[in-house]
C-alpha cells in the first residue's frame, strides 16, 4: 500500500511538474516568436523567404509564380516556362495562403502583408509551430506517464523535449522540419497506444495515417516511417489499418502530388526538375560535367548579388567518413551539439535486451530510421553541405521526437548515481546552450561549426 501511495505521489508530482515545463517552454517560445528577427522583417533566410513568396503569391494574385513579391527574389527558385517559382513543395505554403486568407478576413483586412507584414508572419508562424509544439509536450507527458519513471528522470525528459533540442530553435521561423517532426511524434504516439496498449479505436488508425503521411509530404525520406508504420498496423489489426489508415494517409499524399502538379505540371516537386535551375543568376546551377554546383556572382536578370557557391558548404561533397564524423560528433554533430541523444543510445539498446518491453518495437524502429536517413544522407542525397547554413542537420531533425522516446529509459537505468546525474545535466546544458545559440537565427552556422571557423580549421 505504502508503495502504490509513494508511486501515485510521484506520479503526481510529475504531472503537475510537466505542466509548468510545458507552460515555461511555450512562453519562452511565443517570446522568441516575438523577438525573431532575420534580415527581412521575421524572415531568417532565403530558405523561409521562399515559403513566404509562394504564401503571398497564391494568396494576393492567385498564383504560384513568384516573379513579384515585396521581398527580395530567393536564391530557392527554379525557372518553368519563363516564370519563377518556389524550388519547395507546393503543399505547405497552400495551406498557409489559406491561413492567411481568413486572418485577413477576420481582421476585417488590417492584417495583411503590405501594411501588417510582421504581424501577419508572427501569427503564422506561431500557428504551425507553437500551438504543435505545447500540443506534442503534452502527450509527450503523458507517454512519460506509461513508463513508471522516477521525478528527476521524467523532469530532465520534459525540460530536454521543451528546450534542449532544435525543435525549439527552429519554431520560430517557417520551416517544413519542425512540422515533419510534430507529426511524426503525433503518428509514433498514436502507434505506441495501438501497438504497446491494445487500443483499436477506429480514430487512433486514422490519425495515425494522417500523421505519418503528412510526415513524409514534409519529409520525403520519412515514407521510411509511413511504410513502417503501415506495415506494423496491419501486422496488428489488418482490417483497420485497411478501412482507416490507408484512406486517411491517402489524404496528405494527394493534396502534396495535386499541389505539385499545379506548380509543375507533373506529380515531381519543384526541385526534383534539375533543368528548371538552368537560367542566368542560378545559385543552384549544375555543372552537368562534375554534377557540383557552379553558381552566379551576380544575377544580371536583376543586378542582384548572390553568393559564389564554389568554395561554400552548401557546395561541399566530403568523403563519407568524413561526413559521418562530423554529422555525429564534429561541427554538425548530433552528440557534439545535442549530447543529451546519448541516452537515446543506452535506451535504445536496453529496450533492444529486453524481448518482453512493450518498447522494443520502438526501439527497432529507432535503429531501423535512424540507420535508413544515415545512408540516405551519406551515399544517396547528392550533396554532402550539411543541409546548407543551418544550425545542425535539419533534415533529420524529424526523428528527434523518436529519439526522445528512448532517451528516459536511457537515463533511468543510472538516475540514482550522483555522478551520472552531473553528467546528464551537462549534457542537457550544452544541448540548450545549441538551442539557444540557433534562435539568434536558425539558418547560420551552428556554434562548434562557427568556433572551428574561426580558428581556421573548417574552410566553409
Amino acid at each position: 500500500m505504502t508503495d502504490e501511495r509513494s508511486h501515485s505521489t510521484v506520479a503526481s508530482d510529475g504531472r503537475k511538474i510537466s505542466l509548468i515545463i510545458v507552460v515555461v517552454s511555450a512562453g519562452v517560445l511565443l517570446g522568441l516568436i516575438f523577438l525573431a528577427r532575420g534580415n527581412t522583417l521575421p524572415m531568417h533566410s532565403v530558405n523561409d523567404r521562399s515559403r513566404w513568396a509562394t504564401v503571398y503569391s497564391l494568396a494576393e494574385n492567385g498564383t504560384y509564380q513568384i516573379d513579384e513579391t515585396p521581398w527580395p527574389m530567393t536564391i530557392d527558385r527554379v525557372q518553368l516556362n519563363g516564370h519563377f517559382y518556389s524550388s519547395k513543395p507546393a503543399l505547405l505554403p497552400t495551406l498557409l495562403a489559406g491561413e492567411y486568407l481568413i486572418l485577413k478576413k477576420l481582421s476585417f483586412g488590417r492584417l495583411n502583408f503590405h501594411d501588417s507584414p510582421e504581424a501577419v508572419i508572427r501569427i503564422i508562424v506561431a500557428s504551425v509551430n507553437l500551438l504543435p509544439m505545447v500540443i506534442f509536450l503534452t502527450l509527450y507527458s503523458h507517454f512519460l506517464d506509461r513508463l513508471s519513471l522516477d521525478l528527476w528522470v521524467r523532469t530532465y525528459a520534459m525540460v530536454a523535449a521543451g528546450l534542449g533540442t532544435y525543435l525549439t530553435a527552429f519554431s520560430i521561423t517557417l520551416n517544413n522540419h519542425t512540422i515533419a517532426a510534430f507529426s511524426c511524434f503525433f503518428a509514433l504516439y498514436t502507434a505506441f497506444l495501438i501497438w504497446s496498449e491494445e487500443r483499436r479505436d477506429s480514430w487512433l488508425f486514422a490519425a495515425n495515417g494522417f500523421f505519418a503521411a503528412f510526415t513524409a509530404v514534409n519529409e520525403f525520406p520519412a515514407a521510411s516511417l509511413l511504410a513502417v508504420l503501415a506495415l506494423a498496423l496491419w501486422r496488428k489489426a489488418a482490417q483497420k489499418t485497411v478501412a482507416f489508415f490507408l484512406p486517411f494517409a491517402l489524404i496528405p499524399l494527394a493534396a502534396h502530388f495535386y499541389t505539385n502538379y499545379k506548380v509543375t505540371g507533373s506529380f515531381e516537386p519543384p526541385y526534383a526538375k534539375k533543368k528548371a535551375y538552368d537560367f542566368p543568376g542560378s545559385y543552384w546551377k549544375i555543372d552537368p560535367a562534375t554534377g557540383r554546383l557552379v553558381g552566379s556572382k551576380t544575377d544580371p536578370t536583376t543586378g542582384q548579388v548572390t553568393l559564389n557557391v564554389t568554395s561554400e558548404i552548401d557546395n561541399q561533397y566530403e568523403p563519407w567518413y568524413v561526413y559521418l564524423f562530423h554529422m555525429l560528433v564534429g561541427h554538425h554533430g548530433i552528440f557534439s551539439l545535442s549530447p543529451i541523444f546519448v541516452f537515446t543510445v543506452f535506451g535504445t539498446i536496453l529496450l533492444l535486451r529486453e524481448p518482453a518491453n512493450p518498447l522494443r518495437h520502438l526501439a527497432f524502429s529507432t535503429v531501423a530510421l535512424t540507420v535508413i536517413l544515415f545512408i540516405f544522407y551519406l551515399f544517396f542525397a547528392g550533396q554532402r553541405n550539411y543541409g546548407g547554413m543551418c544550425n545542425g542537420l535539419r533534415w533529420l531533425f524529424w526523428l528527434i521526437p523518436l529519439w526522445l522516446m528512448s532517451l528516459p529509459v536511457g537515463l533511468q537505468h543510472r538516475s540514482s548515481s550522483q555522478w551520472f546525474r552531473g553528467l546528464a545535466l551537462a549534457f542537457l546544458a550544452i544541448s540548450a546552450v545549441s538551442t539557444f545559440y540557433a534562435t539568434r537565427n536558425p539558418w547560420t552556422r551552428p556554434w562548434l561549426h562557427e568556433f572551428l571557423y574561426y580558428v581556421g580549421w573548417i574552410k566553409y
